[in-house]
């Protein structure tokens, strides 16, 4: 069927552009060459990874400890939890919003405004 269309393409009455022709010949190639010839080459092999994937942190609203070696870090004003034997056990704590920690006054909790 492709030997078709490529023939029916190469014959038509208008000319073809030199890069249709290319294409064409290409696809063309891998047909009759199979799709063996494309699955051995090196650009198409997997590659193994070098690192494994590992989970990060988790972020939670309120750390807790998961097991006896797990420990309390206050960095960068956040609470961490680290453990020596399980690494699935790394926690830290949520960001507040900084527009729920601003201090409110009587001025701008008043229903009236006094000017």
């Amino acid at each position: 069927m492709f030997a078709l269309v490529r023939r029916s393409l190469l014959n038509s009455s208008k000319p073809l552009h030199p890069l249709y022709k290319n294409v064409i010949a290409n696809v063309h190639s891998v047909f009759a060459n199979g799709v063996k010839r494309t699955i051995t080459d090196p650009f198409l092999s997997s590659t193994v990874p070098t690192l494994i994937p590992s989970c990060g942190m988790k972020v939670v609203g309120k750390p807790r400890k998961r097991c006896e070696d797990c420990y309390f870090v206050r960095r960068q004003n956040r609470l961490h939890v680290m453990c020596k034997t399980h690494g699935r056990h790394k926690q830290m704590s949520m960001v507040k919003d900084p527009r729920n920690t601003w201090i409110l006054t009587h001025a701008t909790m008043s229903k009236k405004r006094p000017w």
